[in-house]
Formats: structure tokens, sequence, C-alpha cells
């Protein structure tokens, strides 16, 4: 693909003031959190022949459908995460035909649930390039994460992949006590990073969450949209890159000519 193809900059409006800071989202902008879900559900496929049967790509986005669900629940405190594991598969499994008897004691459940977490964090990775952004970036600018989770599964996942060290703040819903898409958690990262809104950048992949939240907050957003979907019809001014390299493009949309070394 050419390098049209992967990076699309729409209505520069906003572009021209001093960037002082870049904010990104963690799950599916620098954290490949698709790619290790997906290994994992191949490890739940062979839990079950029903569940082996179902065409992969279908299983994967009702997994993410009932996933999304019960996240919120627990990011709200109104279920406990190992609760919520178990819920989650016994909802899929009976989603897509696994009898009602087969799941009354929730051994299968159970059983799947320890098969997802361990292939999922066997699968760990970074989305291709974000290491080599995050260093290209680090003299210009100051460097935070706005993410929606848990804070011990967000704090491993940037261990992990050795991103902790290029940051200088690090906003997880739980910890924040408030999450995307309300401005009050970019408002966080921005006192944080000693930041202004308006010399601020937020990378996100998430268009409810980091793209209106961000800008409701007076951020500029770019969508990382990997996928090339679709976007809102009314938001046609924000700015659009599909892969995090090479590293030279993303920067030239980040700064868009402006303040930018080396």
């Amino acid at each position: 693909m050419g390098l049209r193809g992967r990076f699309r900059t729409i209505g520069p409006s906003e572009r021209g003031a001093l960037i002082r800071a870049v904010l990104f989202d963690l799950d599916d902008t620098l954290f490949d959190h698709r790619h290790a879900s997906r290994q994992a559900l191949e490890a739940v496929r062979e839990c079950h022949p029903t569940v082996a049967s179902v065409d992969a790509s279908d299983l994967d986005r009702r997994h993410a459908e009932i996933l999304e669900t019960l996240h919120l629940r627990v990011l709200a405190k109104e279920m406990m995460l190992d609760d919520a594991r178990l819920e989650r598969f016994r909802r899929l499994f009976e989603c897509v035909g696994v009898s009602s008897a087969e799941l009354e004691d929730g051994s299968l459940a159970r059983r799947a649930a320890v098969a997802y977490r361990t292939r999922y964090m066997q699968s760990w990775r970074e989305v291709r390039g974000a290491t080599a952004l995050l260093l290209a970036l680090r003299p210009q600018v100051r460097i935070g994460i706005v993410s929606n989770n848990l804070a011990r599964e967000q704090h491993d996942k940037l261990r992990f992949c050795g991103f902790d060290r290029h940051l200088d703040a690090i906003l997880i819903s739980e910890e924040a006590g408030v999450a995307k898409p309300d401005p009050a958690i970019f408002r966080q990262a921005l006192e944080r990073l000693s930041a202004g809104a308006e010399e601020t950048v937020m990378i996100g992949d998430a268009w409810a969450t980091d793209i209106a939240g961000a800008r409701a907050a007076g951020v500029r957003a770019i969508w990382f949209n990997p996928a090339a979907t679709p976007r809102p019809e009314a938001w046609h001014d924000v700015e659009e890159i599909q892969a995090l390299e090479p590293v030279s493009a993303v920067l030239s949309v980040v700064f868009g000519g402006h303040n930018r070394r080396g």
C-alpha cells in the first residue's frame, strides 16, 4: 500500500500551534490487544466442538460485544473481574449454541476463561512501530497514556512492551476516577504534562472515547484507523493515520510542519 493510502490528512484547521505533548490510547493503539484476543479465542475454540465450528471472525465479533458490555460493569465496580470473565464465556458459549445443561455447573466457562487468559498473555505484543514512534517523539514532546481499563492490567502491558520508560504521565480510568470520553480524564493528563489543550495531540483508535473525548476537552485528535473503517459523516476535519510507521509520516501529521526537530 502506498503512503497516500496509509496516511490520510483531513481538515488541517487545528494545526499551527506549537505541540508540547502527545497523548496515546493504549489498547489497539500502542498495544496490540486485537492480535492477542484473536490468538486467545483460538484457545477457547479448542474447549468445545460447537465453539470450534463457529467462524473465527463471527466468534471474534460476538466476543468483543460481550467483553465490552461486561468490561464497563467491571470498571463501574458493578462486577468483580473474575466473575465477569466467567460470565463472558458463559454468554459466548450460550449464544453460539452450547446447551444450557453443559453450562450449568460453570466448569466449561472456567476452562475457557483460563485458556483465554493464558493464551492472551502469551500473545502480548506492541502495535508495529509503536516503540519507534515513542522514541522519535521523546526528544520533542512530553508523552502520556490515557486508557480506560483496570490499573494493574494496563501497567503490566506498559512494562511488558517497555512503553513505561518513554512516558511522562499515565492516566488509567480506575486510578483517575473518571473514564474517556469524559473530558476530565484528558484535563488530568494535561495538568500532569504541564501542557495546554491547544498544545496537545491525542492519538487513539476508538472514535467514541478517544476522538470524541479529546475533542470535548479541546484537544486535537488523530484517529488511528488501521482497518480503514468509515468515519462518522459529521467529523470530516479529524486527521487520520492507518499505521504507526513510517515514523516520519506520522510525525508530519502530528506536527503539521511545526516545531519538528531532526
